[in-house]
Parts: structure tokens; sequence; C-alpha cells
């Protein structure tokens, strides 16, 4: 473990990147004074029904894939429009469930099967059905430098883990029904043995390896 962060220990960003690269949940921390909320990310090009399932039972809270504008755009897949949402508002696109071997696209199976297809350059725009039940997320198109959000986080770490730029993203609440936080997410990472890491530490690893570059 490393430094804590309101009241969690996080991980080192190698063993972060590593995990999440072998298809492993991780948590993902924004900053306290920002919206200090956690989040429970999934690569998308690995997920499978049971880690959807096993996602949701830990996360309880809203799903969604966070992808970037070029992939919306490949897909012809829109933005929604936003009413009364603040500067900082996540970029909601139009849900999606896909059409191929799924049934009512609302399993964690079904939902598993949009996530990697997402990922997938042979898909195409028909074989996604609109709206459906996949919430999606573009990223801003500057990265980072242009939002430092979960959605910006999840999708950069996916970047850093050499995989697909496409990371299913749980927000994670309570039992309570709360967000998680304090001893509430400490005692869900502890129990699951889930890996930590932040925003911000996401973004300092980005800029160096793209100092490096």
């Amino acid at each position: 473990m490393s430094r804590i962060t309101y009241g969690v220990p996080t991980d080192p960003i190698d063993d972060v990147v590593a995990a999440f690269a072998r298809g492993e949940l991780v948590v993902l921390l924004d900053h306290p004074d920002r919206e200090g909320e956690a989040d429970l990310l999934l690569a998308a090009h690995s997920a499978t029904g049971e880690k959807f399932n096993r996602l949701s039972l830990l996360a309880r809270g809203l799903i969604a894939v966070g992808v970037t504008a070029q992939r919306l755009a490949e897909l012809g897949v829109p933005l929604i429009e936003p009413v009364n949402c603040s500067g900082n508002w996540p970029h909601f696109a139009e849900p999606v469930d896909y059409k191929i071997g799924t049934t009512t696209g609302a399993s964690a199976f079904d939902l598993a099967a949009t996530a990697r297809a997402l990922t997938d350059l042979g898909a195409r725009p028909e074989d996604f059905a609109r709206p459906g039940h996949l919430q999606l997320l573009r990223e801003n198109e500057a990265g980072l430098k242009g939002r430092m959000g979960h959605t910006e986080g999840a999708v950069s770490l996916a970047r850093l883990a050499g995989v697909y730029p496409a990371t299913v993203i749980c927000e994670m609440m309570g039992p309570d029904g709360t967000m998680a936080a304090g001893e509430a997410l400490r005692s869900i990472i502890e129990q699951n043995n889930l890996l930590v890491t932040t925003v911000q530490s996401v973004a300092d690893t980005t800029q160096r390896h793209s100092t490096r570059a």
C-alpha cells in the first residue's frame, strides 16, 4: 500500500495497471474536493457475464462504459444533449445493446457482450440497437488534460494497460444506498482484495509516459 486518500489506502500504480490488464476489477478514486467518490473498473475487452455480475454486486451503482469520441463516431452513437447540467457534467451518449448473440440486452451476460463488442473493430453501427441497456460515457477529447473525471481516468488506465481504450465503470455505493466512502468503502475493498488507485495517479503516470515518449 502507498498513500491514504480520504481514508482509503492506495496501491502502487504499476500493480493496479497490471491487475487491470489481466481483467481484474480495480477501484478508481477521484479527488476528495471533486466528487469524492469511488468507481469499480473492468477492462471492456475482458468483460464476461460473471465479471459483470460481480462488479454489479460489489459496486451497486450505475454501470456505464467509458469510450473515446472516435469510437462513438465510428459506431454512429450520438451524445445525449445536456439539460440543466453543470459545466463538468459527464458526457453521456445514447445507450446501446449489441444485437448478435444476445436476448433482451439487460442480463449481465448481454451487457458484457455489448461491452466487448464496443472493443471489436469489426463491429458495425447496425450491430447495435439504440436506445439499449448499456450506458455510454464519452471521454473528453483532451483526455485527463481536459477533464479530471472518472471517465477520463478509466479510459486512460486502459491505455496504460495496453488494452483497448474502453472501460466498464460502476459507481460504488455502500449497503445503505449512499455513495461508499470511509469505512464502508474500505470494507468493500479489503473484503474483496481490490487494488486501488486515483485519477491523479493515472494522470501523473500518463504524463510521465508521454514525457518519456
